[in-house]
């Protein structure tokens, strides 16, 4: 019943933003969008999902499960298509940590890995995305979104620092409840104990994310709205950001109605707008369809 509600969350905004924004010429950019712009913007986003992919084989490495690289990609694009296909953003996860979990991983270590990968890739988000408005123009994004993501960042980067530590305090093994966060802080110390492994995997992070970027910034291009990349990086990652929140079924209307609200900031036409995100929307499902060639492949089809 959940999943019907927020699959029909995602209809009902997009069809009120296609009725407020005219859906005429919301579907005329759309099918007029530069080609080959669009053929990038899909490279990109399927560079994005690689790199991811490298970061998770990183942290599965630092806690002692070592299948090769192509099982963690092959894993990776198969978690993509279960977002398309699940109603939020993190769908996928759930499915890599019944995959993980299938090839030898207990499912507690399972769990812990998949959070671990969630969180340095927000941080990586938010990092790029408070870099872009370190450059962007003062009065980009009004002051309560900008405090908003500047507090936002930071509580993830005290959070990050504190899961570096919090197995020290040997109390919080006594009860169940605190022992999970003991646990999860012994992996955490376990993957970026070396300040080198740390540099990578914010740099992979970092990389992942500005590659979604660009595939973001080539589509709105390909539909003219031509603001440089800068303008993209600062405007695009809040939009990202509540794709995650179980509102919508695989964040559709969500994204697009965020998407729209930042970029009326720097003057971009609803219809354009609006058109960017939906072919993004497009960009992410092909980019996923690799994950039904490597499902049908799998050993474990049940998952």
């Amino acid at each position: 019943m959940k999943n019907l509600f927020k699959l029909l969350v995602a209809l009902a905004l997009l069809a009120f933003l296609f009725w407020e924004v005219d859906p005429h010429q919301a579907w005329q950019t759309i099918t007029t969008a530069t080609p080959w712009m669009v053929a990038a913007a899909l490279l990109m986003q399927l560079l994005s999902q690689v790199t991811a992919a490298v970061r998770w084989k990183l942290i599965m490495h630092r806690l002692g499960f070592h299948h090769p690289f192509r099982f963690y990609l092959a894993s990776y694009f198969k978690g993509a298509l279960f977002n398309q296909v699940l109603p939020t953003s993190i769908g996928g996860d759930a499915y890599r940590i019944a995959e993980v979990h299938a090839h030898g991983a207990p499912l507690k270590e399972a769990f812990y890995a998949i959070f671990i990968d969630r969180i340095v890739g927000l941080i990586g988000l938010l990092l790029l995305n408070i870099l872009a408005l370190w450059w962007a123009p003062a009065d980009l994004l009004p002051a309560v979104l900008l405090y908003g993501l500047v507090s936002i960042t930071l509580a993830a980067l005290t959070g990050f620092a504190l899961l570096l530590w919090l197995h020290r305090l040997t109390p919080l093994y006594r009860w169940s409840f605190t022992r999970l966060f003991a646990e999860l802080s012994e992996r955490f110390y376990r993957v970026y104990r070396h300040p080198r492994d740390l540099a990578v995997q914010i740099g992979l992070s970092l990389l992942t994310h500005l590659f979604a970027m660009l595939a973001i910034f080539g589509l709105g291009h390909a539909v003219d709205i031509n603001q440089p990349i800068g303008i993209y990086l600062a405007l695009t990652p809040p939009a990202i950001l509540l794709t995650i929140l179980p509102l919508s079924f695989a964040g559709w209307g969500v994204r697009e109605g965020a998407l729209i609200g930042l970029f009326m900031l720097v003057g971009a036409a609803q219809a354009q707008v609006l058109a960017m995100s939906v072919l993004y929307g497009m960009i992410l499902i092909f980019a996923a369809l690799p994950g039904v060639f490597f499902y049908l492949k799998s050993k474990h089809r049940w998952l």
